[in-house]
């Protein structure tokens, strides 16, 4: 069976505004200070919580949000020598009790941290130094 050279056009234009509404990947990167409210927050939660990273003396802080989450997070980043570049990042989420809890097991080492892209099943992914972690269970894991 052969095409007509008009039905061929018409399968090329459609193929062509299918590849323009692709989506594509949303990510928010997060800004991370040493100073400021932010930082005094986040020592002040990480001591309440038991939330070692965010302890350390030289721990800075970045406020986030999931996009359709009416929720605060805090990214935190330490200095850490086990690392490569010399930092690890962390994520604190609070709990509907109240409580705040880390996102990972242990800090990831990176120095810089996004929400986005989402994974395929929708949900946001976290992006450290390229990375992307997904959530399996309690906490973040490396997916790529």
């Amino acid at each position: 069976m052969r095409l007509a050279p008009l039905a061929l056009s018409a399968v090329a234009a459609s193929l062509a505004v299918i590849a323009q509404a692709a989506p594509v990947p949303h990510v928010i990167p997060i800004v991370i200070n040493c100073t400021g409210p932010v930082v005094a927050q986040g020592h002040r939660i990480a001591r309440e919580n038991g939330l070692k990273s965010g302890q350390d003396s030289k721990a800075c802080f970045g406020r986030m949000h999931f996009p359709g989450d009416g929720a605060a997070y805090l990214a935190v980043s330490v200095p850490s020598p086990r690392c490569p570049r010399g930092t690890a990042l962390d994520v604190y989420g609070q709990a509907n009790s109240g409580n705040w809890g880390s996102y990972f097991e242990t800090p990831v080492c990176g120095s810089t941290i996004s929400i986005g892209p989402k994974n395929q099943w929708g949900a946001d992914m976290l992006t450290i130094d390229g990375r992307h972690y997904d959530q399996r269970g309690g906490h973040y894991v490396l997916v790529n």
